[in-house]
């Protein structure tokens, strides 16, 4: 069974929340995708490079680049999903970039879809 402390709701009034299997491994997969590598003291390979290449040139190179690094950080840093890099995705819709990954869960064996938001036009790097 896999656990992770909850978040952004991380405590109740005496206790810490905590989340647990396909809700655990969805909370991961975002911190993992929304970590820039050297934000975590603990881990400085934990993350994806996603800011080195925000402002490089939008084309089918740098979509390549992107999935390669969100298969090798997801294998390295998730053992609980089987992942292929054919099932990774990546779709600009405006000013949202958007990550889709079919995986498969070793913790029960199904497979899960999983969508996650990497950027939106919103946020201020």
């Amino acid at each position: 069974m896999l656990k992770s402390i909850s978040f952004p709701q991380m405590f109740g009034k005496v206790n810490t929340k905590v989340v647990a299997d396909h809700e655990a491994t969805l909370q991961n997969l975002k911190y993992l995708l929304s970590s820039e590598q050297g934000e975590l003291l603990g881990d400085p390979y934990f993350g994806v490079k996603l800011k080195r290449y925000l402002f490089d040139q939008n084309n089918y190179v740098l979509k390549d680049i992107l999935i390669d690094e969100i298969y090798t950080q997801v294998a390295t840093f998730m053992p609980q999903l089987r992942i292929s890099r054919k099932d990774i995705e990546i779709e600009q819709d405006g000013t949202t970039l958007n990550c889709s990954i079919k995986a498969i869960n070793l913790l029960d064996y199904t497979t899960d879809m999983y969508n996650i938001v990497l950027l939106t036009g919103e946020e201020r790097i």
